[in-house]
């Protein structure tokens, strides 16, 4: 028996020998001997892939600002793990994600969102391609135009048991109308109120009302601690460690529900009754979007009720389905959905209103614009008078702050990877090998000194310069570099949605309120990359008093 454990021992000591060994070899190969062995950066980083999952998981480094620190120190490009390069060069951006470009994402960075069946997570180019083709029609420009009003006041269908049935419809002040109610309401009990989490509410409202024709009501929920939104943020540090751990990815999305509730009376609803129930209680966001898939896979005859097309008439065309697995499609398309257009909206807007309030100078003269076009808001309903988007689009203050705004808040932190083709590429005159993974962040072109002067300061005007001599204004060539929405056939196809709400968002809530700052300070607005913005400070608090003029 004793040789018997002897002989285990042996056995393990033997094994991590081997595992030391490979470790060794492998670091020694990465460093004198990999394509990328030319390419700079920390030594821990070139040898191994566990230099990035200790300064991230562990030291909880800011990904997007680490790689700031990097560039400082090695230059354009940098080497941050054996297969991974990231640039920082403007040219570099356009090299990457042009539109001529039909290169795979990185597969690491995007199974870690655990949407495997999402456009925004399929890897190969040409999955991606048909899936974006089958949504455009959905967020073109026209169709965002025409549907302006899901933003503001409207009368609303809910979804139907059969198409037989006769339509019942409920008159809802949502969006932001119901954002302005809300926010009146709590100036009158003497409360300020967080902006981000108010926005975020109205963004996510907006989103799944135009996305899936009926809303979470989040606008409802006391404090904005919408739990959808609430349970979004707690997850975003999660994002970092899956990235690193795979397995232990597969093992947290595979893990049964034990919170299920059945008590409760919302979750007793049946699925044909309503596919999406809005409980004044915590919801089960999962459960409930499980059930309206299911409900319209079931049921598509329910979507002939619906007053304007929405994702799932669009991923159930017949002509439009190429996937083994609709259901899954479906709900990992409608979570994506709901979490990026919360973020893209909510974020840059609370940035932006931050600045415009701590500048006097800018607020009198963007309330001014505003005013020309919209010179009376006194009525039941703010938006009754409200100017509509085209009029809006054509204010060029209002415009440049919007852009100024997306511009100092990304509304995607991190870069976002790609993988060379088989004939390799050229990324900023760098030759660089086939299969190397490769990017640059959103964040690093939009605060590049070399294109945008004094970068950390909240300037609208840099987008207002008039052209000289009959030479390209500078704004000309500022939009070049304005990349907020990425570029390339794998931009973000959404843009179109987040334009419309900010212009309205932001409009209103200058001309509906007489805001000021709740002692909000520079510092609440600190976040850290984790794949969006993660806002470690107090966020945007300030005090709604109704406007007098």
């Amino acid at each position: 028996m004793l040789s018997g454990l002897v002989d285990v021992v042996t056995l393990i000591e033997l094994g991590l020998l081997g595992w030391i060994l490979y470790a060794l070899f492998t670091a020694v190969y990465n460093v004198y001997f990999h394509p990328l062995r030319r390419f700079p950066g920390p030594l821990a980083a070139r040898a191994s892939n566990g230099w990035k999952l200790y300064m991230e998981v562990f030291r909880q480094e800011s990904p997007v600002h680490l790689l700031q620190k990097l560039h400082q120190q090695y230059g354009d490009v940098v080497r941050i793990r054996p297969n991974e390069l990231h640039f920082s060069s403007a040219n570099a951006y356009h090299d990457i994600y042009n539109p001529s470009a039909r290169w795979d994402k990185d597969r690491v960075q995007y199974e870690s969102v655990g949407a495997d069946h999402s456009m925004v997570s399929l890897i190969p180019y040409e999955e991606a391609k048909q899936r974006k083709a089958v949504l455009k029609s959905l967020f073109s420009h026209r169709a965002v135009s025409n549907l302006q009003g899901l933003v503001r006041r409207k009368v609303r269908p809910r979804f139907l048991v059969s198409s037989n049935e006769a339509p019942r419809t409920d008159l809802f002040y949502t969006q932001v109308d119901h954002l302005v109610q809300v926010l009146k309401k709590r100036n009158e009990e003497g409360k300020s109120s967080d902006l981000l989490m108010a926005f975020r509410c109205m963004a996510l409202d907006a989103a799944t009302d135009f996305c899936f024709g009926t809303s979470l009501d989040a606008l409802e929920v006391p404090e904005f601690k919408a739990p959808l939104l609430v349970a979004m943020d707690a997850a975003l540090p999660g994002f970092v460690v899956m990235k690193h751990f795979p397995l232990l990815r597969k093992i947290a999305l595979h893990l049964p529900s034990w919170h299920k509730e059945t008590d409760h009376p919302t979750t007793t609803v049946q699925a044909h009754r309503h596919p999406l129930p809005r409980p004044s209680r915590p919801p089960r966001t999962q459960e409930m979007v499980r059930q309206q898939v299911a409900n319209v896979i079931a049921h598509p005859e329910i979507l002939k009720s619906q007053p304007h097309a929405t994702v799932y008439h669009r991923l159930l065309d017949p002509e439009a389905q190429q996937h083994a697995h609709p259901a899954a499609v479906l709900f990992d398309e409608a979570n994506t959905l709901m979490f990026e257009a919360t973020h893209t909206v909510a974020d840059p807007t609370m940035f932006g209103l931050f600045h415009i309030l701590s500048n006097p100078a800018l607020h009198a003269r963007l309330l001014a614009e505003i005013r020309s076009v919209w010179p009376d808001s006194d009525s039941d309903s703010d938006s009754d008078n409200a100017p509509r988007l085209e009029v809006l689009e054509t204010l060029p203050l209002l415009t440049a702050t919007i852009k100024e705004s997306l511009r100092m808040a990304p509304g995607i932190a991190s870069p976002l990877f790609r993988v060379t083709p088989a004939s390799g590429a050229v990324i900023a005159g760098r030759g660089v090998p086939a299969g190397a993974t490769v990017g640059m962040s959103i964040y690093h072109v939009h605060h590049n000194a070399a294109l945008f002067a004094n970068p950390e300061h909240f300037d609208p005007d840099r987008w207002l310069q008039q052209p000289q001599d009959d030479k390209p204004s500078k704004q000309d060539n500022l939009d070049q570099w304005f990349v907020a929405f990425s570029r390339g056939p794998r931009s973000c196809p959404g843009k179109n949605l987040a334009w419309c709400e900010m212009y309205i968002l932001l409009s209103t809530m200058l001309r509906t309120f007489d805001l000021r700052l709740d002692r909000t300070t520079a510092s609440d607005l600190a976040w850290r990359d984790c794949l969006v913005p993660y806002f470690t400070g107090r966020h945007l608090h300030a005090w709604c008093l109704p406007s007098k003029e």
